[in-house]
């Protein structure tokens, strides 16, 4: 009895923080306005790269194992990447501290936004149970618009999937 009371508080509360959420975004939607800091501080406008590729990837959390393959699997395809005129952002709740550390301990090249107010991953209906969020993979076309929603990508074959993706189209 107690699990099953515990159960529909639980439920309830969940029903609460979710009931004024926007509907996430889809695919051919225009990425709106957004501005998020990355590890050194800095103001990124992630909506600003309008003619490039954006590929914004939502990772659990800093410095585990599963994250650090996708990081150094992205930081080692960044030339790539960027030769097919695409930029790469890693984006979480942690801070830009915790970030700062994971970049420098693993050499990353890729810049790792700072999502704390979840504004970022409501955008797009990722995931968040206790500071951790759901690996999924947003691409965004040079024409600003939401081109494919990767949800629960695998770590290391992700990054390889949508650089064939952006060199196919």
């Amino acid at each position: 009895m107690r699990i099953s009371v515990f159960l529909v508080l639980l439920i309830t509360c969940l029903s609460l923080f979710s009931a004024d959420k926007p509907d996430p975004l889809e695919v051919g939607d225009v990425l709106p306005a957004v501005s998020l800091q990355n590890q050194n501080g800095v103001l990124v406008d992630v909506s600003g790269y309008k003619g490039k590729w954006v590929v914004l990837y939502f990772y659990p959390k800093d410095d585990t194992s599963g994250c650090r393959k996708e990081a150094l699997a992205f930081t080692r395809l960044k030339r790539e990447y960027t030769a097919e005129n695409a930029v790469i952002f890693g984006v979480n709740p942690a801070s830009s501290k915790s970030h700062k550390k994971f970049e420098k301990k693993y050499k990353l090249k890729i810049d790792l936004l700072v999502d704390n107010e979840k504004k970022l991953m409501a955008m797009f209906g990722i995931k968040s149970f206790l500071g951790f969020c759901s690996r999924d993979t947003i691409l965004i076309n040079p024409k600003g618009k939401v081109e494919k929603i990767y949800r629960g990508v695998s770590p290391e074959g992700s990054p390889v999937d949508i650089l064939d993706y952006i060199r196919s189209h």
